[in-house]
């Protein structure tokens, strides 16, 4: 909606002129739309920070060949590609299960929380609250920079705010991604991966298996539990297609590969580990 000047009429239809009317409130709520972006952003940041914490380097080795399927390890984890890096350190801090049955996530908040501003503290609750485990969703429709896309697994729907559009993604093909909520919109929480038509294959027939075989040990368990434990799965079906289709399924083996410089942040996490 554009607003008026300040002393057009007020959309509103109540006969006053705008800046009397609608004009203060609109411009809370942008401040807060700023505060909320800006605090995001923050924490997309202090959240990289502090997996690189000494305190996790054990788990870091043991996640790397979960969530990679082997093709990345303690030993070359310095090749992974910025892509690559900042979307396995997304799922270590928001999904991998330290051995208290606590994530990083649940570490940062308890360390860090009392530290941040009152919006990063609101943009963090709401984080470790409601952020879904989901990873995986179809794109369905898309005008500009919002994209609506479907739960893979579920079905639900949801509209994105994403700021390159769809990318390469075409209706009907499945983005990788975690959603986060930024004020009163959705958006990635770092950069998407994605599956082509071609390559979605029968993933969902792989979730519902191993979905059967998690109900057996954890048969109280919602679908966002499962995925929680699970979602490595979707990489691990990405990367399998990438063999099929004969692309480097991860950029270390990729001989073409635009970047050659070192990963510093797993490089950090490396050498702690030994």
């Amino acid at each position: 909606m554009n607003k008026p000047g300040r002393n057009d009429p007020c959309y509103c239809g109540s006969g006053q002129k705008y800046k009397k009317c609608h004009m203060p409130l609109d411009q809370q709520k942008e401040k807060e739309r700023r505060d909320w972006t800006a605090a995001a952003e923050f924490l997309r940041r202090d959240l990289l920070k502090f997996a690189r914490d000494e305190r996790f380097a054990t788990a870091f080795a043991q996640a790397l060949p979960l969530y990679w399927n082997e093709l990345y390890t303690i030993e070359n984890a310095e090749e992974m590609s910025q892509d690559e890096a900042l979307r396995f350190f997304d799922w270590f801090m928001f999904d991998y299960t330290l051995e208290d049955g606590t994530r990083p996530l649940d570490a940062y908040q308890t360390d860090r929380r009392e530290d941040l501003a009152t919006t990063q503290q609101a943009v963090l609750d709401k984080w470790a609250a409601e952020v879904s485990a989901a990873w995986a969703y179809t794109l369905t429709d898309y005008d500009a920079e919002q994209l609506v896309v479907n739960d893979f697994m579920t079905g639900e729907t949801f509209a994105i705010q994403e700021p390159g559009g769809r990318g390469l993604v075409e209706i009907g093909e499945v983005i990788l991604a975690r959603l986060v909520p930024v004020y009163d919109h959705l958006e990635f929480s770092t950069t998407a991966a994605y599956l082509p038509a071609k390559e979605i294959t029968d993933l969902a027939a792989k979730l519902a298996e191993a979905r059967q075989t998690d109900a057996q040990t954890h048969p109280e368990a919602i679908q966002s539990d499962f995925m929680r434990r699970h979602n490595h799965l979707l990489i691990h079906h990405a990367l399998e297609q990438a063999k099929i289709q004969g692309r480097p399924p991860v950029a270390c083996l990729d001989p073409n590969r635009p970047d050659k410089a070192m990963q510093k942040v797993v490089h950090t996490m490396k050498k702690r580990f030994k």
